[in-house]
C-alpha cells in the first residue's frame, strides 16, 4: 500500500505540536518508495478581521516546524515544504494536493475542547473529504490520549 497510496503526500500541519506528532505518527509509514512529503502550513485570512499575529510572525514559526519535521522525517529529497495564505484552509490544501498531484492528503487529526471548537473541526474535515483530489488519511493518535472521532 505505501508504494502507491503515500507515494506523494501533502501533509498540513496547525502548529509545532501538531507538527511533532504528525511526523511521529508518519515517520513508520514512510519507506523508498516515497516520491515526496510535503509538509503544508496554510495562514489563514480571515476578511475583515486583524490577526493578533503577522504573517511575518507565521511564517518563521512555520520555517521552525519545516526545519524540525525534515529531521524527524529523514526522507531527504522527498522532503518539501510549502506556505499557503488563504480565506479557506480547505481550498488552500486541495490546491496544493492538486499543484503537486498528490497521492494522499495525510494528517493527525486534533484534539478539540468545546462544542464550537469540534463542530468547526468537524467541519474542516468533513469539507476535506468531500472536496479532496486525493484518498484522505487520519492517522491514528498511539499518543495515548482519548482517540479522536474521524466522519467520513
Amino acid at each position: 500500500m505505501t508504494d502507491t497510496l503515500l507515494r506523494r503526500v501533502i501533509v498540513p500541519v496547525a502548529n509545532e505540536a501538531d507538527t511533532i506528532a504528525t511526523c511521529e505518527e508518519l515517520r513508520p509509514h514512510l519507506d523508498h518508495s516515497v516520491e515526496l512529503v510535503n509538509l503544508l502550513y496554510v495562514i489563514e485570512q480571515t476578511e475583515g478581521y486583524m490577526d493578533p499575529t503577522s504573517p511575518d510572525q507565521l511564517r518563521e514559526e512555520a520555517r521552525s516546524w519545516f526545519r524540525m519535521a525534515e529531521s524527524m522525517l529523514d526522507v531527504g529529497p522527498a522532503f518539501e515544504t510549502e506556505l499557503r495564505a488563504g480565506t479557506s484552509i480547505v481550498a488552500e490544501i486541495v490546491a496544493s494536493a492538486t499543484d503537486h498531484d498528490a497521492t494522499a492528503i495525510v494528517f493527525r487529526p486534533q484534539q478539540s475542547s468545546g462544542l464550537l471548537s469540534q463542530l468547526f473541526t468537524r467541519d474542516l474535515k468533513d469539507r476535506l473529504l468531500t472536496e479532496s483530489p486525493c484518498p484522505v488519511i487520519a492517522l491514528p493518535d498511539t499518543s495515548g490520549d482519548e482517540p479522536t472521532e474521524v466522519s467520513s
